[in-house]
Formats: structure tokens, C-alpha cells, sequence
């Protein structure tokens, strides 16, 4: 996918450890998950986009991805590290910023990184080696710091974050059937129009843009994992026209396949 493209990353919010990445040029694909994402640039120039705001970090930056925010990071030289914090050491800044959010996603003061965000990102990076006390500090003071440097303010209307993971752990699981705005929202009682615009406002993205995306990347999977036609893969998959599938695939790649 490119940088347009979204992706629920389900797996990161299954994995139960922190998750750190040290090296260069720390990239990815457009994608999200629950989970607070921190990147910290040491050396060079590192491009990031968050919430379709793009962002260009000097050394001794931080940025911050926040709950459900679409990122990206660009292949560029460099030297950066990363850590992605487990929900539950997570969860007293969770209870601190209810219902706000944050100002922006980069701690551009490269001394206050240096002096204040640094050391503890950096025992955060051998968090194996500390214990479950000193952990939930480090992240605490790391978290509380970032706020500081950013602030926050009020949040237009929002989902409980349980609200959100229960609708994408719904779609993962059904994407495959005639799967709709309506039926979504019927599901979890909301109103069509509520609906939709509060998943526009969380995930930054329409419900139909999203199950496309789903649809598709699992189109992908299934034709890797079996000998079968693009048509056989592109219905078992959700899609219930291949003129559609078709559509879907221009948009997101900009390509077509030869038809089988």
C-alpha cells in the first residue's frame, strides 16, 4: 500500500510486549492500531506523516502516534528508534487525556528531548532488563513529558477506545460478507449518518474506503495462500462485483492485473 492507504495493524495491538526498533531508516506503510507509537530521531532528517499532516524531524526530535492515528513514516537516511507501548502501561495516560487530545505529534525542542524525553525512551529500549514498577514509571514520565511539550485540548465527538476495538475486530471478522455503513451501524446501534461520521473523525477514513482497503489486501493473501482465479478470490473476499474489485485495486495501486 502507499502513503494514502490505511491498514488496521491487528497484530500489534495482539502483540503483549513493548515492541522497540533501533537502525536506520525505520519505515513503514499508512497504518494504525490502538497502541501509542513513539519515534524518536537521532540522526538526520526523518519524514513522518500522522493524521495526514506531514512532518520533517531533525535530530534529537520525538514524535508521538496516538491511539487509532494513521502514520506513516518515509524511507529516508538516518538513524531513529521506536517504541510501541503495550495498552495497559499505557493506561494512566489513557485516563489523563479522556476526552482531549493531543496539539500536535512532535516534540520539536531537540535540549528538552535531549534533557527530558530521552533517558527515559532510552531505558525503555532495554525495558527486559527493568522491572514491571520501573517500567510503568519510565513510560509515565516519558508520556506525562511528551503531553507537557505538546499540551492538549478539548476532542470533537469520540468513541470509548473499547467501542473502537470491538468495531474493528468486528470487520476483521466479517469483512468477508455483505458487509455495509448500514449493517455496521445497525450492529452497534448507532444511526447511518452517527456512524459513519464518527468513524470518519476516529480513523480518518470512510467505512467504505476501509473494507475496501480490508477487502483487497485480503484478496492479496488468499490468491498468495491458493490456485485460484482473481473472481473466485476477489467474491470469497467481500467484494460482490469484480467491476468493483477492479475500481478498488486502480484507486489503491494503480494498476490492473490481467484478468482470469
Amino acid at each position: 500500500m502507499d502513503k494514502n492507504n490505511s491498514n488496521y495493524e491487528l497484530t500489534q495491538d495482539r502483540y503483549p510486549h513493548i515492541y522497540t526498533a533501533s537502525g536506520r531508516d525505520q519505515c513503514c506503510t499508512t497504518h494504525f492500531h490502538r497502541k501509542i507509537e513513539l519515534l524518536y530521531n537521532m540522526e538526520g532528517v526523518k519524514k513522518v506523516t500522522v493524521n495526514n499532516r506531514d512532518y520533517v524531524l531533525k535530530p534529537h526530535n520525538l514524535c508521538i502516534v496516538d491511539s487509532y492515528s494513521l502514520h506513516y513514516y518515509e524511507p529516508t537516511e538516518g538513524k531513529q528508534s521506536i517504541l510501541t507501548l503495550t495498552t495497559a502501561c499505557s493506561e494512566h495516560y489513557f485516563q489523563y487525556r479522556r476526552n482531549k487530545t493531543l496539539r500536535g505529534n512532535v516534540v520539536a525542542d531537540q535540549t528538552y528531548c535531549r534533557e527530558n524525553l530521552l533517558p527515559y525512551f532510552e531505558r525503555l529500549l532495554g525495558y527486559e532488563k527493568l522491572d514491571a514498577f520501573s517500567v510503568q514509571a519510565n513510560v509515565d514520565m516519558l508520556l506525562s513529558g511528551i503531553c507537557a511539550a505538546v499540551g492538549l485540548q478539548e476532542s470533537s465527538e469520540s468513541l470509548e477506545p473499547e467501542s473502537m476495538d470491538s468495531i474493528l475486530a468486528y470487520i476483521e471478522q466479517n469483512y468477508h460478507t455483505d458487509l455495509t455503513l448500514t449493517t455496521l451501524a445497525d450492529h452497534f446501534g448507532y444511526s447511518k449518518y452517527y456512524f459513519s461520521r464518527i468513524f470518519n473523525n476516529m480513523f480518518h477514513t470512510s467505512i467504505n474506503d476501509y473494507l475496501s482497503v480490508i477487502r483487497l489486501e485480503k484478496t492479496f493473501q488468499y490468491l498468495e495462500a491458493n490456485k485460484c482465479s482473481i473472481t473466485t478470490a476477489a467474491f470469497n473476499n467481500g467484494f460482490n462485483s469484480m467491476p468493483t474489485f477492479y475500481r478498488v485495486l486502480k484507486k489503491n495501486h494503480g494498476v490492473l492485473p490481467a484478468k482470469k
